[in-house]
């Protein structure tokens, strides 16, 4: 197959993976780490915004840890693209 007859379809998948990651993290984080307290006597609807809440900031900051790691990963092989030129050039 032909390089420039790669399925469109391709990069719209890979785009999606880190934020199912940031999700997967985000509820992981919420199950083991949140604790259950809440106000005594509140409705039922306050506990669901507070915990909506919890699980919105979760998601937010595993989202913000996978694109932080997205970013250490590009730098480095760029570093690395850039010391192989350099080693190439000077060879």
């Amino acid at each position: 197959m032909a390089r420039s007859a790669k399925n469109p379809q391709g990069p719209a998948k890979l785009a999606m993976r880190p934020v199912l990651l940031a999700a997967g993290l985000g509820i992981f984080w919420f199950v083991e780490f949140q604790d259950g307290s809440g106000a005594e006597g509140s409705p039922m609807w306050g506990y669901l915004i507070v915990d909506g809440a919890k699980v919105l900031a979760d998601f937010v900051g595993a989202w913000v840890l996978v694109s932080a790691l997205q970013l250490a990963i590009a730098l480095m092989r760029f570093g690395l693209l850039h010391l192989r030129a350099l080693w190439v050039q000077n060879s």
